[in-house]
């Protein structure tokens, strides 16, 4: 990272880049005397159904044996547990919801000619929308809506804003961040001979400059491509891959969101840290006025002080108190010179408490997550000082494709189309005339947490549209408690070559999964922000009943548990109730931080505590240690329908009510006493790690002396 005078901020970091529902378990299938005839369904199908989890269905299409009657047929289905959807009777079909591990056991009724599944159709002139490397491994594919149409009407962060405080933002044409929107009108006003048009805007507001350059463009180009991730529309690569099957799309996850560029990092991509306090205070100020309820942070500096008086994260802290919500790239000082990892090497703001910190994924540019890992670059815990356990989660951050600055782009434009009813139209429609945006700009693949960060910020602004009622708090709480574990850290941590511990300080909650975070978000009661100590924050379902939440991301299943038992208050009982605190073994209590069960997961979901005991995939791990209204919930007592895990194998880390931090790190201090960085000894370059990834090897970097003040210390 780049040295600049006393203060000086360095940009960093940041950069070196057929859905399954869950339900309630079916009933048991009745028995059949007559012998049948069996194998009668896809291989697919088959395996689907031994490597099921408890409560999935999948949807089927059931072929009726010749002469069979409907109404036996129907009943035949619901032995199983079926729910039969649709009964096309001309054609000798039925349309049911089957529980995944029935399958085989409905395909021997004799009813049954052929199971096969509902698969997807799409036109021949495939859409490309939605297709983008990032949008299809977070998840995000999953609940974007498609086209610009159905986009008009919502479910892709509309109208929420997001605060990017970077480089600046010059968008390479105007279908990058275009937004769309339906407008409605009739003949003079009467109401009469309505008709609707799909008009087009600007996503981007007015931006702001900081950095006293007096410009708000992006010369440095990082600031665009972080926008990109967040929200861009990708419009461009998908026209491209509309007319050459297979090329590749750079889409964002929040597609509809808007966004506030506050320029704070100048044009070589360096800013101080008065710059990005002022930057804050401006987002603080002007929230209302833009709808901020998102603020990303790509950007960092070295820890020189304790959180709780370092300037910078006193401002991003004030920023989540005022409602918003904030978060960080995590930094990239992951690795030595000679590839080892190193530990401490979170960067302010990043190692505050109240934000969400962020680290980067190697995806191995594949869309399964089943062989993704924690890019090497990408900072682990603790955080120096303080000690705190970070990142928060992770996301995919390594050779990540976003939007190229029009100052570098070459095919970059400010084109529109306009077309519409011309002078007579105009006169009796008022809206002659629709601007369509002209997609002409290129795109760039980046590396670093810089670019994990606003795939979060994107993810948070989903949810947000979703249910604006949720407080930073609840936001962070649920993305951490639907993230994935990633399989590598669990096979690991099963040899014993891992502690839960490292896990955590490598992984947080795990990685990102935004399907799910947005489905719990829109689960929870719409006027979360009013709930008191004690509430349940789901009242009309129970967390593993909402529907979509283990959906397949790329054709990989996802596990309904991660551990995490409590996170900022919200306690992930089968209700999620909110608590004012984490009772810990030694009794005392944590307001903030989190709690997550010790173990590890197995590749079908099962949890493995470590006393031996088996937590089937589809039952909701609680904790039963909270503090609600007042009354301590002592260990061992359920306080929902889910398995209680015993106080001895949990895990947790936040702030005492003393204002110490709990000493989770210092309990596990063998883990990276040894192997902390001397923050003063890193010159790898941002620049570096953005275009080399993986294969940036820092020089000189320095193990931290342990009577160094920035040595954690209880």
């Amino acid at each position: 990272m780049r040295k600049i005078f006393p203060l000086a901020l360095m940009f960093a970091l940041l950069c070196p880049c057929a859905a399954v529902l869950t339900s309630p378990p079916a009933a048991q299938a009745q028995a059949h005397a007559a012998p049948r005839k069996t194998g009668k369904l896809t291989n697919a199908l088959r395996a689907r159904a031994r490597a099921a989890q408890k409560g999935e269905r999948t949807r089927v299409i059931v072929s009726l044996a010749r002469g069979a009657d409907a109404e036996t047929s129907r009943r035949s289905l619901q032995s199983t547990g079926a729910h039969v959807r649709q009964q096309l009777d001309e054609l000798g079909v039925m349309v049911a919801d089957v529980p995944t591990n029935q399958l085989e056991t409905l395909a021997t009724h004799n009813e049954v000619s052929w199971l096969s599944e509902d698969a997807e159709v799409r036109s021949l002139t495939t859409t490309p929308d939605n297709t983008s490397h990032v949008e299809v491994t977070t998840g995000a594919s999953l609940i974007l809506p498609s086209g610009n149409n159905n986009e008009a009407q919502g479910g892709a962060g509309n109208g929420v804003g997001i605060a990017l405080l970077d480089s600046g933002l010059n968008p390479p044409d105007t279908a990058e961040f275009a937004g769309y929107k339906l407008q409605s009108s009739s003949l003079l006003g009467t109401g009469l001979l309505g008709s609707t048009t799909l008009t087009s805007y600007n996503r981007v507001s007015t931006p702001v400059d900081f950095t006293g350059e007096n410009r708000t463009d992006d010369p440095y180009g990082h600031g665009t491509h972080t926008a990109g991730v967040a929200a861009g529309t990708g419009q461009s690569s998908e026209d491209y891959a509309a007319q050459h099957a297979g090329a590749p799309t750079y889409g964002g996850v929040a597609t509809g969101a808007n966004l506030v560029s506050v320029r704070v990092l100048n044009s070589q991509g360096v800013g101080t840290v008065s710059n990005v306090i002022a930057g804050i205070n401006w987002v603080i100020q002007n929230k209302s006025k833009y709808n901020i309820r998102v603020m990303n942070l790509s950007l960092g500096t070295s820890v020189t002080q304790s959180y709780k008086t370092d300037p910078l994260c006193q401002a991003v802290g004030r920023a989540v108190d005022a409602g918003i919500v904030v978060v960080v790239a995590a930094g990239n000082w992951g690795k030595d010179s000679n590839g080892n990892t190193i530990y401490g090497g979170i960067l302010s703001p990043a190692n505050s408490p109240k934000v969400i910190t962020v680290g980067a994924v190697n995806t191995q540019q594949t869309n399964w997550r089943v062989d993704d890992v924690v890019a090497s670059y990408s900072s682990r815990g603790p955080t120096l000082v303080d000690g705190i356990v970070k990142p928060d989660l992770v996301a995919p951050g390594n050779r990540t494709g976003a939007a190229e600055t029009a100052n570098t782009s070459p095919t970059a434009s400010n084109q529109t189309n306009t077309s519409g009813g011309g002078l007579i139209g105009g006169l009796l429609f008022s809206n002659s005339t629709s601007t369509t945006p002209v997609a002409t700009g290129t795109y760039q693949i980046l590396s670093g947490t810089s670019f994990a960060a606003p795939a979060v910020a994107g993810t948070a602004a989903l949810m947000l549209e979703a249910n604006p009622s949720l407080t930073p708090q609840m936001v962070k709480a649920v993305l951490m408690r639907t993230a994935e574990r990633l399989p590598i850290y669990e096979a690991l941590v099963m040899n014993g070559q891992m502690t839960s511990y490292e896990r955590l300080i490598t992984e947080g909650a795990g990685e990102l999964n935004t399907n799910a975070a947005k489905l719990v978000a829109q689960a929870i009661r719409k006027d979360a922000n009013r709930a008191v100590i004690g509430d349940y924050l789901l009242k009309s379902t129970t967390y593993s009943k909402i529907a979509g939440i283990t959906a397949p991301i790329a054709g990989q299943a996802i596990p309904l548990n991660n551990g995490v038992v409590w996170v900022e208050g919200v306690a992930f009982n089968d209700h999620l109730q909110l608590t004012s605190g984490y009772l810990l073994t030694n009794g005392q209590v944590i307001n903030d931080g989190f709690a997550v069960a010790d173990g590890y997961m197995l590749w079908d979901g099962t949890y493995v505590c470590p006393n031996g005991i088996t937590i089937a995939s589809g039952i909701t791990i609680a904790s039963g240690i909270t503090i609600a209204s007042g009354i301590t919930i002592a260990s061992g007592i359920t306080i929902a329908s889910g398995i209680t895990i015993a106080s001895t194998y949990i895990s947790a880390d936040g702030t005492l009510s003393t204002g110490n931090i709990s000493g989770l790190s210092f309990d596990n201090q063998d883990a990276w006493a040894a192997n902390m960085i001397d923050p003063a000894s890193n010159t790898t370059s941002e620049e570096q790690v953005m275009i080399q990834g993986e294969q940036v090897v820092p020089l000189n970097v320095w193990r931290l002396s342990m009577t160094s003040p920035l040595f954690p210390h209880r």
